[in-house]
């Protein structure tokens, strides 16, 4: 005999779909997304929470400066002044850590002077970031350390998705960073 008394149960469908920018698997969701820089409704959603975590304590500055740059060299958007602007200080700021090992600290110092610089940066094709990771892959619920690491390891992948344009990064660093 049927049971009669069925409890309830919940089914949740989830919908996904892939950031035009990052190529992250992420929630498909209504919602705004950055002025200049190409990418998912979802993917600006996950990057936003993931700064509000980033935001409750001073020793996760650093992996800030690691997620902002990251997020921003892998949503390089279009080939206007903003966007081309902004994948070239962001990538020279991961250049001024990763590889001359410069305090992170010193970053968002180093990217306003960077950034005053107008018109002199060119259009770098964006490499695929098939493998690479993304704001997906950064664990919002885990401790700082753990954060800090997975961000700075996210920043490092970013980084050498890039590798074909190191040299025009490292010329431009040295051109314009006046360090």
């Amino acid at each position: 005999m049927p049971n009669s008394k069925l409890e309830p149960r919940e089914v949740r469908i989830t919908a996904r779909e892939i950031c035009i920018g990052c190529g992250a698997d992420v929630p498909a969701v209504e919602g705004p997304v950055h002025r200049y820089m190409t990418g998912a409704p979802g993917c600006w959603a996950l990057f936003g929470e993931l700064n509000a975590r980033l935001a409750t304590t001073a020793p996760l500055r650093e992996a800030r400066q690691f997620s902002v740059d990251a997020y921003a060299v892998q949503h390089p958007g279009s080939p206007n002044p903003q966007a081309i602007q902004s994948v070239a200080v962001h990538l020279m700021s991961l250049y001024s850590y990763l590889e001359l090992g410069r305090p992170v600290s010193a970053a968002p110092v180093l990217l306003q002077h960077l950034a005053s610089a107008k018109g002199v940066y060119s259009w770098l094709t964006p490499p695929s970031f098939d493998g690479v990771q993304t704001v997906a892959d950064i664990p919002l619920d885990a401790g700082d350390a753990t954060l800090i690491a997975a961000a700075e390891s996210w920043a490092r992948s970013a980084w050498q998705a890039w590798k074909a344009h190191h040299p025009q990064i490292v010329r431009w660093f040295e051109r314009w960073s006046s360090e």
